[in-house]
């Protein structure tokens, strides 16, 4: 990596690595007339790529192709201004378009003059609200969603892309805004299937499949989609069925934000909420994975605040809402990028062509659709589903929970179902702690529960671990389960509490714990802590009991032992 040293705001972290610039020399961070060259060729490899993915992803918006392209323009040079990863691409993207265009489809048909206002007003909100996670350093929020449910969910989008490109690659028309309308709809054409087109679209997909073992970084899309065209073109398959994009023209951005009726605030704002949530999960991981491959240090806040302005850029222009691509960032890593030239590059170089767009009018829709099936894979991981069955049923079942959810209700419903549930998973496990007794191992100091080899109790003492925070949901747990100890074991005389998984006690926690420890003091049992954090220090020092202010804390439960024991 080179240091880029004649930059005079490129500082190291302790560790090394690079902090990102501000202002307009980050543009020319690291940039080195050696590889210059490189960071030129990696940005047309970007574009290379970009190109059938955004003429893709416009098919799922909903919208005209170029309009994709529109997005990708406007939102990558923000970012590159204003973002701090130097190679994150942002621009449409296959994931979020099936979430507003599924929910947007319910106001206005694809395409309509108020279908295009609301995607653009829809990318103004959602960008201001990503922008203001950044800005307030809220990006936690993303966090809400776990592994399990992020999986299901991204299976459901993938099998919703799926179900939206079959008709393409079935050379039919059908209608239908849900999954089973639309499946229901295709069952009444399958008699006019076309065969070329079925074939083109699975060729297109198979390119790409043995394509990326080969070599990711060679756009074999843009390849794939070429052949295509030509093949479509030469043996006239127009007349067998194979449909093409049709007329493409570079348009300029356009003005499409109005004042919207209440409903449609209200389906704008349940939109953008849902998209919030998916671009801080997608665009937090794609930053810090590119960022640890490049050595470089990672600006989550202010990468968020890039995303955000991106969309509302993207709005402003007449698009729709943009996002960060795990794929395109890959591919520019990939191909040598470093430095923000690479986004830059691909951005004019995208506006240098827009005259000869008119030229994809004949790209065979089945060649887009095997693009977008290729991404729909991506999105469906089946080995990660059976991890998670193999690891926890329970958050399987969230997950499939997240995945019908979002392929049968609905992606804003599904969502928040299995987010719901997820939370009332955590907080029946926090509400449910364990009470573990300890006894120490033959020959040492280490306190083990009783119940594995060689360990054993000390006459009169009972040691315990309770493995979580002492608080409103479970202080009733912990008041019953000390008590019922006391009468497993009568000849209990002091009682050490292992405190190291209790990282915070409130005030109902402390007022049963009072009662607890008022309780065994009237049994003349003697109550002390041990390996008690500074929070937790600080909370019984600033007790309302006095007793619990005067309680004895140790080092390790050994010492607590030896002590109550001796």
């Amino acid at each position: 990596m080179e240091d880029g040293a004649s930059h005079g705001d490129q500082s190291r972290t302790p560790i090394g690595l690079r902090r990102p610039a501000k202002g307009f020399s980050q543009i020319f961070l690291g940039l080195t007339r050696e590889n210059f060259p490189g960071q030129l060729l990696a940005g047309v490899t970007l574009l290379a790529i970009a190109i059938p993915e955004q003429l893709a992803t416009s098919q799922l918006a909903g919208v005209a192709a170029f309009t994709a392209m529109i997005a990708f323009i406007a939102a990558t040079l923000v970012f590159v201004f204003i973002g701090s990863n130097p190679i994150m691409s942002v621009g449409a993207d296959s994931t979020i378009a099936p979430l507003f265009a599924v929910a947007l489809l319910r106001l206005a048909p694809f395409s309509s003059t108020l279908y295009l206002e609301l995607a653009a007003m829809t990318a103004v909100v959602t960008g201001l609200v990503v922008m203001s996670v950044g800005l307030l350093r809220l990006g936690w929020i993303a966090d809400f969603l776990s592994l399990p449910i992020v999986t299901g969910f991204l299976c459901g989008i993938g099998v919703i892309i799926i179900v939206h490109q079959l008709p393409s690659a079935l050379g039919v028309t059908t209608g239908g805004s849900s999954v089973l309308q639309r499946l229901t709809s295709l069952s009444h054409v399958l008699g006019h299937v076309s065969a070329w087109s079925v074939a083109i679209s699975l060729g297109t997909l198979l390119v790409l499949l043995v394509g990326e073992k080969i070599n990711s970084r060679i756009p074999w899309a843009l390849g794939a989609i070429g052949v295509a065209t030509v093949l479509v073109g030469a043996l006239s398959l127009g007349s067998h069925g194979v449909k093409e994009l049709g007329a493409v023209s570079a348009v300029l951005p356009t003005w499409r934000l109005h004042w919207l009726s209440a409903s449609q605030w209200g389906v704008v704002m349940t939109t953008a909420v849902t998209l919030v949530i998916v671009i801080l999960s997608q665009t937090s991981a794609t930053s810090r994975t590119s960022s640890d491959d490049l050595g470089v240090e990672s600006d989550i806040s202010r990468d968020f605040v890039g995303v955000g302005l991106a969309n509302v850029a993207a709005g402003f222009v007449g698009a729709f809402p943009v996002n960060a691509s795990p794929a395109r960032t890959t591919v520019a890593r990939l191909a040598g990028g470093r430095t923000k030239v690479v986004g830059l590059t691909a951005a004019v170089l995208a506006i240098a062509l827009s005259p000869f767009v008119h030229f994809a009018h004949a790209i065979p829709l089945a060649a887009l659709a095997g693009v977008l099936f290729f991404i729909a894979s991506r999105l469906i991981k089946v080995g990660q589903l059976v991890k998670i069955w193999r690891s926890r049923r329970l958050e399987f079942v969230l997950a499939i929970i997240s995945l019908l959810g979002v392929i049968f209700i609905g992606v804003e419903q599904g969502l928040a179902i299995a987010v719901g549930l997820a939370i009332l998973d955590q907080t029946w496990r926090s509400a449910r702690p364990r009470m573990v007794v300890m006894g120490r191992h033959a020959g040492t100091t280490s306190w083990e529960p009783l119940t594995e080899k060689d360990v054993a109790s000390v006459d009169h003492v009972l040691a315990v671990l309770f493995d979580n925070d002492i608080f409103f949901a479970n202080s009733g747990v912990f008041r019953r389960e000390a008590h019922q100890l006391m009468k497993t074991y009568p000849a209990t005389r002091h009682l050490v509490i292992d405190a190291v998984a209790i990282s915070d006690i409130d005030f109902t926690g402390m007022t049963i714990f009072s009662q607890v420890v008022d309780d065994l003091t009237k049994d003349q049992i003697s109550v002390s802590l041990a390996r008690v954090g500074d929070k937790v220090r600080a909370s019984l020092a600033g007790s309302f009991d006095a007793q619990v202010r005067d309680i004895a804390i140790y080092d390790n439960v050994d010492a607590a032992v030896n002590a109550v024991s001796s």
